[in-house]
């Protein structure tokens, strides 16, 4: 039986490679760690297989932000800054939010064109940069009550020791919609025709008009979500008594958009890699205003 002896250098120069192999990169970490939401920014936030497709979308980044720009301009009247762009299966995810006339996030898919170097194409998930405009219109409509809306949950929370997303983080990962620290819009422009041709026809209609509208397609407000979500500063569930006890406060708290509240409370942590809580929550559904 034949011997193979492998000379030092070539055992060293074995065992190097199979240490870079399994050394991962500070990205990879991200990806699996969680984070406390406090000090949440979107680390390590991506999608499946963004790794086989990252050195492209590097390569193109440029590009790509404006074909996304370009497309919620041109198929929407809208203009929207780029705040992340993650790399996905055979694409780019494009993180967008727009400021003015309306305020929301959304996302929006650039796609490599089979057969075509250097050629990206943009599309969206069926509904999602329709809900989020309608969504902002709602926030416009009813600007004076969000604005009550958003001191009153900051006070909510302080009271509490509850926490909510930090504002890059939402800007990073998010694509709700209409969104704040600690509550986003749950909104389909399919329920609201009148109010979003409106839009298309006139991105810079007045708030007053929009009010007729939305009483127009939902008098009743019963396609409204409004999902609060708030995060304990330890990394623990606070007891039931608190979601009730703020459910509550929302029902008796006047001069906010009607809709239909829940309020969920999530321990401390935040999963990188999916920007969402990780674990269990106390909640409470079914608060109508």
């Amino acid at each position: 039986m034949k011997k193979i002896i492998l000379s030092l250098s070539a055992m060293l120069l074995l065992l190097s490679g199979c240490f870079n192999l399994n050394e991962k990169t500070e990205q990879e970490k991200a990806q699996e760690g969680t984070t406390p939401v406090q000090d949440y920014v979107g680390q390590g936030f991506s999608f499946v297989d963004g790794d086989k497709s990252e050195e492209l979308v590097k390569r193109d980044e440029e590009k790509i932000k404006q074909e996304a720009i370009n497309y919620v301009k041109n198929r929407y009247k809208t203009d929207v800054k780029v705040n992340n762009v993650v790399p996905a299966r055979n694409a780019a995810v494009v993180m967008v939010e727009c400021e003015e006339p309306i305020q929301f996030h959304t996302s929006v898919i650039v796609g490599k064109v089979i057969n075509k170097e250097g050629e990206w194409l943009a599309r969206s998930n069926e509904g999602e940069v329709e809900k989020a405009i309608v969504g902002g219109l709602y926030a416009k409509a009813y600007e004076a009550e969000f604005k009550n809306l958003d001191a009153f949950v900051e006070k909510i929370a302080k009271e509490n020791n509850l926490l909510g997303l930090q504002a890059e983080a939402i800007n990073k990962t998010a694509s709700d919609g209409y969104t704040n620290n600690y509550y986003f819009l749950s909104i389909f422009a399919l329920d609201y025709p009148s109010v979003y041709n409106a839009y298309l026809e006139n991105p810079k209609i007045s708030s007053e008009e929009l009010k007729k509208l939305f009483e127009k397609d939902d008098s009743t407000s019963k396609n409204i979500s409004i999902p609060m979500k708030f995060y304990s500063k330890e990394n623990i569930l606070p007891k039931q008594e608190i979601a009730d006890d703020l459910a509550n406060e929302i029902k008796q708290e006047e001069g906010i958009p009607k809709g239909r509240y829940s309020v969920l409370i999530y321990k401390n942590f935040i999963v990188n890699r999916v920007g969402l809580p990780d674990g269990e929550s106390i909640d409470v559904e079914g608060i109508i205003k």
